[in-house]
């Protein structure tokens, strides 16, 4: 066996029947043949995609839009037509006092606003649209007028045609008609805004009619209460003596109250001072403590300051007696017996004393707390008094004072009454506008206002726009073809290993046969992409492991042959030793693509692997040998079930580094379907806009059912166009590789 150069780590081989390989488009856990949402939702990318790839299908649509809107805009303005007549209206808010709500006018703009909303509602109140179609001669002989059979239907049109509508930010307020009479609209307008500005004028009449009455009656009862409030004034200012302004008896009340207060306040902190020391002697004496004064009483009495004499000069003889005869003598006992008798006697005359004073300072405090109190009473009542007198004096001069105030307040009201009056007499002789009038009277239209060319053509080609891209779209979503790597990522459960590009998108292939393309043109861009197939392959599984493969597709047509050829002769190139087999008994093509007999191939090894050296070619590819079809077999699914396959793979490892089997189309051959299982690995191909989503779905679920090791998918035939996969990349590869700035 030959030694195999070492590209790329070694991996370990992978378990039989165990973990799965983490496929592009999954997530764990996945049911078979579930698409993951994330790749099934259309991204930015995709749909930038869809639109490139039928950017001619878009502009044929907006070609035949533009050319049809204009058409169209023709078509309207000759049958459908219709002319706008635009008047403006003003709306004036009159500043001034209204002295029946006593209130200030002002043109101010929430007012503004409400008055311009009020008269748009009553332009266009049916009220006044039925008026001006039964009353007004004018509109009646106009062709508008005739051309409808009922009133009901003139009043519908023109409920559907006139439009009333307040202008932001100013007095003005657009009236407009359309119709297909390009002078009626301007009559029509005329005749309605001329009806709702005389009615107008009428309620504004009557308003001011109604408005002097009232001023009226407002003078006769503002007359009558200030004659009222003059004779109350009178008697007022009678009663409280004033002279004109300032009060007279008020101020004689308002000083002896002055005086009265100021002798209430004194004695009532007298009374305080007085009560106060009574409870403060009264709680001593209820404790048993005399208060100071008892004691400095006590004290000074003179019989008191006598025993305490005659008690000293005992004591002093007492010193004398025990210091001349000792404290045993008679003479001292005698003189301590005198002293005792002294002592108890002072005793006794203290107690007397401390009692007669307590007495008399309780009764000495009680009268004078009652007699300060008989006083504040007295100060009270004369207070109390004093202040009925000036509460009935001050309510008299409230009275007066505010009689004063109405009085004034009455003349001015009276005043601004007859200013009023004034102003209505110098307007009776004028016209009575009311709050709306004529801004700019409409005129007749020049130009029909519908249709417009502009607006036809914008909204034919934003139709032309929109249906192209639906069709566009509709395309994409019910292609149900496999495009893409996002198509195979739909399906599910299955890996990428490559895309192959069309032959006729790259140069360098021009002249080189697409099977062996990646030995006679090696710098093409379809030889880089089947490198690329290589690489993939090597990192999807194990070749160590995985040494027999089987190149199959799910239907005729789709290449497989081709990148069978591509695989072996890349695997070859990288220095294996490589048997390309060619078990397509149905449609044999690897003996015309390498240029070889077929009279003994691979169904003759089967029966006899004696002839293995026999039927092995070798090729102008270095490393790699090819074992044609040989003669259709009878049995051929029986041959290859059989344990005879088997032994030719081990025979074939025995020399070579890998066998790459050709097969039929899976989904119709059932050789490929019964070679699956016994190889270690299989290699689908899919041509591009060949095959459906379904049917790449089929195929991966009958290798699944088989138990086949599905290595991955090859899409081959990917063309370079508008919106396709490969664009740009063709161009930017060969630039690059030819160093290219």
């Amino acid at each position: 066996m030959t030694t195999l150069p070492q590209t790329t780590p070694l991996r370990l081989p992978r378990p039989a029947g165990g973990g799965t390989l983490m496929i592009p488009g999954t997530v764990p856990g996945m049911a078979v043949g579930q698409v993951n949402p994330a790749n099934a939702a259309m991204t930015p990318a995709d749909v930038f995609r869809v639109i490139r790839s039928n950017v001619w299908l878009i502009a044929l649509f907006l070609l035949v839009g533009s050319v049809g809107g204009f058409f169209l805009n023709r078509f309207l303005a000759r049958n459908y037509s219709r002319f706008t007549a635009t008047g403006y209206v003003q709306v004036n808010i009159k500043t001034g006092f209204d002295p029946i709500k006593g209130v200030l006018t002002d043109n101010n703009s929430p007012s503004l606003n409400i008055e311009q909303r009020t008269q748009a509602q009553l332009l266009k109140h049916e009220t006044l649209l039925s008026d001006v179609l039964q009353n007004s001669a004018e509109l009646r002989e106009t062709p508008w007028f005739k051309t409808f059979a009922t009133p009901q239907d003139r009043k519908e049109a023109l409920l559907s045609n006139f439009t009333v509508t307040p202008i932001p930010d100013s007095k003005l307020i657009s009236v407009s008609m359309s119709c297909s009479i390009d002078k009626d609209c301007k009559t029509i307008i005329e005749q309605i805004v001329n009806t709702h500005l005389a009615r107008q004028r009428q309620l504004a009449t009557d308003k001011e009619y109604q408005r002097s009455t009232n001023l009226n009656n407002l003078k006769i009862r503002y007359q009558l209460s200030l004659r009222n409030l003059s004779q109350k004034i009178n008697e007022k200012a009678v009663a409280l003596s004033v002279d004109g302004s300032s009060p007279g008896r008020i101020s004689a009340k308002d000083m002896e109250l002055s005086e009265k207060v100021h002798k209430q306040l004194d004695l009532q902190q007298q009374f305080s001072e007085a009560d106060a020391s009574y409870k403060s002697i009264a709680a001593s004496l209820q404790r048993g403590e005399d208060p100071a004064i008892i004691d400095q009483a006590v004290t000074a009495d003179p019989s008191v300051m006598q025993s305490r004499r005659d008690i000293d000069m005992l004591d002093v003889q007492l010193a004398e007696a025990g210091t001349k005869w000792g404290k045993d003598h008679p003479s001292f006992m005698q003189i301590q017996t005198r002293r005792d008798m002294y002592q108890q006697k002072l005793t006794q005359l203290l107690e007397d004393l401390r009692a007669k004073q307590r007495v008399a300072l309780v009764d000495a405090t009680r009268a004078k707390m009652d007699m300060t109190k008989g006083q504040l009473d007295s100060i009270n009542e004369q207070v109390k008094s004093l202040k009925s007198e000036m509460g009935e004096l001050s309510n008299m001069m409230a009275e007066y004072l505010t009689a004063r105030d109405e009085q004034k307040a009455m003349s001015d009201l009276l005043k601004e009454v007859n200013n009023q009056l004034d102003l209505i007499q110098q307007k009776n002789q004028q016209d009575l506008s009311g709050n709306v009038e004529w801004a700019t009277y409409p005129a007749t239209p020049d130009s029909p206002s519908f249709p417009k060319l502009p607006l036809t053509m914008s909204v034919a080609i934003g139709l032309a726009l929109a249906l192209s891209l639906g069709i566009a779209f509709l395309r994409e979503v019910t292609d149900t073809s496999v495009r893409s790597p996002r198509d195979i990522s739909r399906v599910g459960q299955m890996a990428m290993l490559g895309m192959i590009p069309h032959e006729s998108d790259d140069p360098q292939s021009a002249g080189a046969r697409l099977p062996l393309v990646i030995f006679e043109a090696p710098h093409s861009m379809i030889a880089e992409q089947f490198r690329q197939v290589r690489t993939r392959l090597q990192h999807a599984a194990s070749l160590d492991t995985t040494r027999s493969l089987l190149v199959t597709s799910p239907s005729p047509g789709d290449g497989k042959s081709t990148v069978a050829a591509n695989i072996a002769a890349g695997l070859a190139l990288n220095g294996r030793r490589i048997l390309l087999v060619d078990a397509n008994f149905r449609r044999p093509d690897m003996h015309r693509i390498f240029g070889i007999g077929n009279e003994i191939g691979f169904s003759d090894v089967l029966n006899n692997l004696e002839n293995f050296e026999n039927a092995v070619r070798e090729t102008q590819v270095p490393n790699l040998a090819i074992l044609p079809s040989g003669p259709r077999p009878t049995n051929p699914t029986e041959l290859l079930e059989s344990q005879l396959l088997i032994d030719f793979i081990e025979r074939s490892l025995e020399e070579y580094d890998h066998v790459v089997f050709d097969s039929g189309p899976l989904l119709f051959v059932s050789e490929s379907m019964a070679l699956a299982p016994r190889v270690d690995g299989v290699v689908s191909v899919v041509r591009a806009r060949a095959n459906s989503r379904g049917v790449l779905q089929r195929m991966r679920d009958a290798l699944r059912q088989v138990k086949a090791e599905h290595l991955g998918v090859v899409l081959n035939g990917v063309r370079n166009q508008a919106g396709g996969y490969y664009g740009r990349n063709v161009k930017t590869y060969y630039e690059y590789q030819n160093n290219e700035a």
